[in-house]
């Protein structure tokens, strides 16, 4: 029974070949790379079919004048009938077909369009070619823009293939020397077969890396082998530091990766990545094979399992990627502690350079964080300090300030000589953090609760009633009063904005509501709801301070006056003057007029 229904679909073959020719490649440049991987394959098909033994190469000519690139092998060449099934059929390569006889890591191609790339570039393309198994019949296949094509017998030319274009005028680039040179380095530089250009002597692709260094190395050598093929890849920086792959891995996967010179901020994110699929250049988009936090570093990763795209200019993300992502940043992180454990003079370079970005790398690797925590620095305001020189000059503890702007609190801990760490710059808090989580260090957050009790202790109601009766010359509707204990004496009070009230009193407004969704705004509705106080501020009053403890016997109007001078004082001490409607103005009255009314008349 026939089903009447079904029928052939139909390709436009002129739109095919258009919105491919437009579409599939990024770069006409990549046409280079396709047809030097076709005279690669031809040249791994002969070794595999004939196993004859011969010194394959890979020959181009450039010519300018006439406008021309030729590309020539000396491989297995095609017979009549593989010239109609490989070069006149587009999908249709042998390259695909011999890997699955023979599972050969050696064939580069796989789709069957890299012949396609020569139609984008060039408006006539001539293929001479010779088969090992026919030596004797050459044939020669011409083609407009590949929508049509003929064959026909040439006469006698060597085993091989010889790809001539006729190039676009828009493309006459690719018949300069130097274009071609720079293209080659850059696609074919780890490819075993050599290629000459013009005929020169050295083959363009002389560049030997540094996992094939044959015999025993010596280390020296190998490291400055690493550091040369590093700076190959590297254009905006200097290679410092090399950490190979290891060759015994499960991946099948070779490689480098190296750290820049050059300082970077924490969020600086310079990583700089070669793919190669079987000693052919892929592309340098895929970044996410290093891990994120890895801004200050570059790599070269090859690998015959990695799946390229159609147009062979990026990666699938498949489980093989994953695989090749985790296991790259297992080897940097093993890398840098090696680094810090036995070249300590290395790791000291790194780390002038890179202390913020590490910052970040050390929190994501637990085994990296416990090597390197002894000498990374944090940014705090006596400058930048490691954990063990903040801890020795605050007390066994560590302070956090999580904003820019400079507090009551942080004036204290200034005048104390206790270092606050910058905890709104990158990695700061989290690497604390850390560092107090495993070592159980006290660690407190400063504006919040539980720092404010930590530094200033509220006494027992008994002590404080002494100034009781001058309580009132600093609570106010915004402010809260808390008599405490702290050193330096000399400083008679502090004054703190609790962050939760801030936080609630911001989202309970009308504005608030204006601005945050209402699923947002309920959940921080929910966190802050156990806050009971509306006042923002507390203001501590240092029962140790001489002045606060002659207060009470002061006749009513000097203790206001000096009520009014002290806080007007602690406030314009802790300004945040590039804050707008700062009230500086106000603040400057007040402190004029406290002090005017403390002077002889």
């Amino acid at each position: 029974m026939t089903n009447a229904g079904l029928m052939q679909t139909s390709v436009d073959l002129d739109g095919l070949l258009e919105v491919l020719g437009k579409n599939l490649y990024s770069t006409p440049s990549v046409a280079l790379r396709e047809l030097i991987q076709n005279a690669s394959d031809a040249c791994e098909r002969h070794r595999i079919e004939s196993g004859a033994v011969r010194e394959y190469r890979i020959d181009i000519r450039c010519d300018a004048a006439a406008n021309q690139l030729v590309i020539q092998d000396n491989g297995s060449g095609l017979a009549r009938g593989e010239v109609e099934s490989f070069l006149a059929t587009i999908g249709s390569g042998y390259s695909r077909l011999l890997r699955q006889q023979t599972q050969s890591e050696d064939i580069i191609g796989y789709f069957g369009l890299g012949f396609l790339s020569a139609y984008v570039v060039s408006h006539k393309v001539e293929v001479l070619t010779t088969s090992y198994q026919t030596p004797d019949q050459s044939w020669k296949f011409s083609s407009a823009k590949g929508k049509t094509y003929s064959v026909s017998p040439a006469s006698r030319q060597p085993e091989g293939t010889t790809v001539i274009l006729s190039l676009d005028d828009e493309f006459t680039s690719l018949a300069d020397h130097a274009v071609i040179t720079s293209l080659i380095k850059r696609y074919c530089c780890l490819l075993p077969i050599p290629i000459h250009l013009n005929d020169s002597p050295a083959p363009v692709n002389d560049l030997t890396a540094p996992w094939l260094l044959e015999g025993e190395v010596p280390l020296v050598r190998r490291r400055r082998a690493e550091l040369a093929f590093a700076q190959t890849f590297e254009n905006a920086f200097e290679p410092i530091a090399c950490i190979a792959i290891p060759e015994d891995n499960d991946l099948g996967l070779a490689g480098l990766i190296w750290i820049q010179d050059g300082g970077t901020y924490g969020t600086s994110d310079n990583r700089n990545i070669s793919i190669f699929i079987r000693n052919m250049f892929i592309t340098r988009e895929d970044r996410d094979l290093l891990p994120r936090w890895a801004g200050f570093c570059g790599a070269l990763l090859e690998s015959a399992q990695f799946k390229p795209t159609a147009s062979r200019e990026s990666l699938q993300r498949n489980a093989y990627y994953d695989a090749v992502a985790s296991y790259v940043r297992e080897v940097l992180a093993s890398g840098l502690r090696r680094i810090v454990l036995e070249e300590p003079e290395t790791w000291r370079r790194i780390q002038a350079r890179h202390n913020d970005a590490l910052l970040g790398a050390a929190i994501s690797d637990d085994r990296l964080f416990e090597t390197t925590y002894r000498s990374l620095k944090v940014p705090t305001t006596e400058g930048d300090l490691t954990v063990q020189q903040i801890m020795s000059k605050g007390d066994g503890a560590i302070y956090i300030k999580p904003g820019e702007k400079s507090g009551h609190d942080a004036l204290l801990f200034r005048v104390r000589g206790n270092p606050l760490v910058k905890g709104y710059l990158y990695g700061a808090t989290a690497f604390c953090k850390k560092y107090s989580d495993i070592h159980n260090i006290k660690l407190l957050e400063l504006g919040s609760r539980q720092s404010q009790g930590d530094v200033f202790p509220t006494v027992p109601p008994a002590e404080a009633a002494c100034l009781n009766p001058v309580r009132h010359l600093f609570e106010s509707d915004k402010h809260d009063v808390v008599f405490t204990r702290f050193e330096p004496s000399f400083i008679p009070l502090v004054i703190m904005e609790d962050a939760d009230v801030v936080t609630k009193n911001r989202i309970e407004s009308d504005q608030a509501d204006k601005r945050i969704s209402s699923a947002v705004l309920g959940l921080a509705r929910l966190h802050t709801s156990a806050t009971a106080s509306t006042k923002e501020r507390t203001v501590f009053l240092n029962l140790e301070n001489g002045i606060l403890q002659q207060l009470p016997d002061l006749d009513e109007t000097l203790q206001d006056s000096v009520g009014q001078m002290l806080g007007s004082l602690m406030e314009l001490l802790c300004l945040d003057t590039g804050q707008a409607d700062t009230g500086l103005d106000q603040l400057f009255k007040r402190f004029d007029t406290a002090l005017s009314a403390l002077l002889p008349s």
